[in-house]
């Protein structure tokens, strides 16, 4: 067994070569935002956010040596920077081995409604993921961080998008330092803005809770970011539970698993109801 770590060209390549397989992960620096999302959720403990002495988004690195490459990563990533490929295919092992969810992009474009020659939810969005042509709007929902800024912009109600992440955002301004910007310009989807006397706010609309803004923070405490629910496809997986849980919290990691036996109990009397209920 070798493993590797190389980087080159604003991409990060960590790599395991086995008899009969060879696994490879990248980390695509030009998406990767620097939020913390990838570092919470991996258990083997094999990534580190790395704050930068000027201005600029905390650097991911990742530990070849304890990376397992299951892609638990690449499945939270809301930007997509990260991949998995098992012999130079596409895969995430976590997924296709039903450990663990996608994340739920939920985006609906009814172009039927764009005017000609608008391109106000283009020109919104922060991640340069939206284009129009010709009245046809075009997302890369797969790079789509949820932010809802372009639903926001779009005068004729064509764009739903849902956020795939809830929870919540706070900042302790009196705490702030004076001039201090690092949050605000290393946010991704411009949830953060200036108030009235020059201190940042939250935009909370927006947010998309990744956290890249804390480990630029130079004041402990000043900023508090909570999540609280994660938008995922089905799974059946315990090991989700717990990646959940590094994610938002016990609070939310009940909430879901009470949630689950809630629509439980409502398919279950449905089908009684209906008579569809089979007995063993």
């Amino acid at each position: 067994m070798k493993r590797y770590k190389k980087e080159q060209d604003g991409i990060l390549e960590v790599g395991q070569v086995l008899y009969t397989k060879r696994f490879v992960l990248t980390l695509d620096r030009s998406l990767c935002k620097g939020c913390e999302l990838c570092k919470l959720v991996c258990p083997r403990y094999a990534i580190e956010l790395e704050a930068p002495e000027d201005d600029g988004a905390a650097v991911v690195d990742i530990d070849e040596n304890k990376c397992d490459f299951h892609g638990i990563c690449a499945v939270v990533c809301p930007f997509s920077a990260i991949k998995i490929t098992v012999n130079g295919q596409d895969d995430l092992p976590a997924v296709t081995g039903d450990a663990f969810p996608k994340l739920a992009r939920d985006i609906e474009v009814n172009s039927g409604r764009c005017g000609l020659g608008c391109d106000k939810c283009e020109e919104a969005c922060p991640l340069g993921i939206v284009k129009v042509s010709q009245g046809i709007v075009d997302i890369q929902k797969e790079l789509c961080a949820g932010c809802r800024i372009c639903w926001s912009a779009c005068p004729a109600g064509a764009i739903e998008v849902t956020k795939f992440i809830e929870g919540t955002i706070s900042i302790e301004s009196k705490a702030c330092p004076d001039g201090c910007r690092r949050c605000l310009d290393v946010c991704p989807v411009d949830a953060l803005e200036l108030d009235e006397r020059g201190k940042v706010a939250v935009r909370d609309m927006y947010c998309i809770y990744c956290g890249a803004c804390l480990p630029v923070c130079p004041s402990e405490g000043t900023l508090t970011v909570e999540r609280t629910a994660i938008r995922h496809t089905p799974v059946k997986s315990g090991a989700w539970n717990k990646g959940l849980e590094r994610l938002t919290s016990t609070e939310g990691l009940i909430s879901e698993l009470t949630a689950e036996r809630v629509d439980k109990t409502r398919a279950a009397i449905k089908n009684l109801m209906s008579g569809e209920t089979q007995y063993e």
